[in-house]
């Protein structure tokens, strides 16, 4: 009795503050691009001292105020979920915000095929583009084909546009160099490689602006009013 009596106060407690029982309220507006919705947290955390050793660094030299605090949000979240710090997870964190940003789309609306293929590192931009767009492996707005030849690109699609963001050349070769440096100096997979390339990943969070590090290429027409 007491256990049905404390279900029946929670239940008006939820109905009072205007939050399903069952679910997400369809009478919640979306968040626009530029704002990434908060569901546990009543505020992101953006002083330094809430961040470890280099993300603080990244911090202090304003790199939220710098590209907005819905990247960063995306990017910080992103590591939380992959564990791991990487130049693959930045860019499909980064490519998912300016895609909802093109697409004037909200979160969890956008369909996804990404062209990485499923070997990493490419495969880590999958955890950015999930993250940063809400379009999840569980809801089934990302798929993954076979690629003989990943790419650093993506196709997203909302209501009836569809357009494809990718890497330009000359950000790839940067990449590239990285990529190079750090095996001639480590050796290939050693963990003073993925130490070095960790590294690295935040003068990519800090130094690639996502307005003009992607090829944007408008697939389909707008849709019609």
């Amino acid at each position: 009795m007491k256990m049905r009596l404390r279900f029946e106060v929670v239940l008006c407690v939820l109905a009072v503050s205007g939050i399903s029982a069952m679910g997400d309220d369809p009478s919640l507006a979306p968040a626009p691009p530029g704002v990434r919705p908060l569901n546990v947290l009543s505020e992101f955390p953006t002083a330094p001292e809430a961040y470890e050793g280099a993300t603080a660094a990244l911090v202090r030299e304003r790199v939220p105020e710098r590209y907005g605090l819905e990247e960063w949000e995306a990017v910080v979240l992103t590591h939380e979920f992959h564990q791991h710090v990487g130049i693959y997870t930045v860019l499909g964190a980064k490519m998912a915000v300016r895609a909802r940003e093109v697409l004037e789309a909200p979160m969890r609306a956008v369909a996804v095929t990404a062209e990485t293929g499923s070997g990493q590192p490419l495969s880590c931009m999958l955890d950015g583009l999930q993250v940063g767009l809400g379009s999840t492996l569980g809801q089934n707005l990302i798929r993954v084909p076979k690629k003989e030849k990943g790419e650093v690109a993506a196709q997203f699609t909302y209501k009836e546009r569809t357009i494809r963001l990718s890497l330009k050349p000359e950000y790839q070769e940067r990449i590239g160099q990285i990529i190079q440096e750090a095996r001639a100096q480590y050796g290939d997979l050693t963990p003073a490689y993925f130490h070095a390339v960790a590294h690295a990943s935040y003068g990519v969070w800090a130094d690639f602006d996502r307005k003009e590090i992607f090829e944007v290429e408008e697939k389909t027409g707008r849709a019609k009013p």
